[in-house]
């Protein structure tokens, strides 16, 4: 087995783990929350507060990549994964809701350093294979999607009962701990200097590039925003989904978790596919498609309150999410040169886990105040300014924009 292809795999592997440990702390920090507060409008809190930490931490994680390489990144992110499940355990222990924040906070750190398994995946692959590679990666969600549920279970019922939900977050310290063990097999290839030389053949030094530089380009706009847009609405909608379905509509807790696993299995069951999607349609394409997924997610959503609108709204939100994520990732590619790679990509992953943050901090207030089909239609509004931002990048570049898989869209 070639490096690449192991890498890849071990990648994939990362990826389950890191997912089944966010999905474990997506289902039932809201539900912790409440229990610990008995407040709705503070449930998301704690998960906001992740998004937070993540926002803050996605920059200064790719540059301690680019000075220390992608392992030790991802190794030393896995750290923080351990500190939140002894924080989060404790807090629910202890019956300390500040504590239980913390620990779901820390585990924001690990998610910005995990965020870069995808493009880690890019870097490992043939430049023609680089699309699909990102959706290898990304498909890891959906074996984390079928493990989480039944792997949460078994911990909330095994381990520390009757103190409710404590065993569960066992299970994010026995993820971390395997996510550890998974890493010492990566191998990646050396970092190469990527040197420009001008019309004469001299070396051109590589300069900073700032953010406001960065942030001109409508290439990296459309590709930024689109996939922090699928982040922002996924958030926003499925966070407080949980409390919709138990508190709201009297359903199980296992009805939730049900539909936060199938919402969870069409975020990354298109992965298999969606990549080569990307590489023989273009970018734009698929994020279109991505549109009409959220617009119908929210139809839904808006039609009633029975467990079916619930299952089709968080279904077709998980796939508008996959095609706009994947898309603005491999879109991403174009509006940067080899040397600026660790500062544009912590960049865009700054724009999305910053709006991911603001709709999960605001989703359950949001639910409280004008409710579950209210919400759901602002979603809408939000598809429309990504359209008119799509639609300006592709009139800007008209005359270049790729669209079939033999073209790349440029910056």
């Amino acid at each position: 087995m070639n490096t690449s292809l192991r890498n890849i795999i071990l990648l994939v592997i990362g990826q389950v783990l890191a997912l089944t440990s966010v999905i474990t702390l997506v289902t039932y920090a809201a539900l912790v929350s409440r229990m610990l507060t008995g407040s709705t409008s503070m449930a998301t809190i704690p998960a906001a507060l992740a998004m937070i930490a993540a926002a803050l931490t996605a920059y200064k994680a790719s540059m301690f990549m680019k000075r220390f390489g992608r392992k030790r990144g991802f190794q030393f992110g896995a750290l923080f994964a351990l500190l939140s499940g002894i924080f989060t355990f404790s807090g629910i222990y202890i019956e300390n809701f500040y504590v239980f924040c913390f620990g779901v906070m820390v585990h924001g750190i690990f998610q910005s350093f995990a965020a870069y398994y995808r493009f880690a995946a890019m870097e490992v692959s043939a430049p023609r294979f680089k699309k699909q590679a990102i959706s290898y990666v990304l498909s890891g969600g959906l074996f984390a999607a079928l493990i989480s549920p039944t792997a949460a279970k078994f911990f909330e019922t095994h381990f520390f009962l009757p103190i409710p939900y404590a065993g569960t977050f066992i299970l994010v310290i026995l993820l971390s701990l395997l996510t550890q063990l998974t890493l010492l097999f990566l191998h990646f290839p050396p970092e190469i200097d990527h040197i420009e030389h001008d019309e004469n053949g001299q070396e051109i030094p590589a300069t900073h590039v700032s953010w406001l530089d960065i942030l001109r380009r409508p290439g990296f706009l459309c590709a930024s925003l689109n996939a922090a847009g699928a982040y922002l609405m996924m958030s926003y909608v499925m966070t407080s989904s949980p409390i919709q379905i138990v508190e709201y509509c009297g359903f199980q807790i296992t009805d939730a978790a049900s539909v936060i696993q199938w919402h969870t299995a069409a975020m990354f069951l298109p992965a298999f596919f969606t990549g080569s999607l990307v590489a023989r349609f273009g970018a734009v394409r698929i994020i279109m498609i991505g549109f009409v997924c959220f617009m119908i997610s929210a139809a839904f959503a808006i039609q009633g309150l029975e467990l079916i609108n619930f299952y089709g709204s968080l279904v077709l939100l998980g796939l508008g999410w996959n095609f706009l994520f994947t898309a603005g990732t491999a879109l991403l590619e174009s509006a940067y040169k080899p040397h600026e790679k660790s500062q544009v990509q912590g960049l865009n992953d700054f724009v999305v886990y910053s709006l991911a943050a603001t709709s999960t901090l605001t989703s359950g207030f949001m639910l409280e105040t004008i409710g579950w089909k209210s919400m759901n239609a602002m979603v809408f509004g939000i598809v429309g300014l990504l359209l008119f931002i799509t639609l300006w990048y592709v009139k800007v570049n008209r005359k270049t924009v790729g669209l079939t898989s033999t073209q790349e869209e440029p910056n």
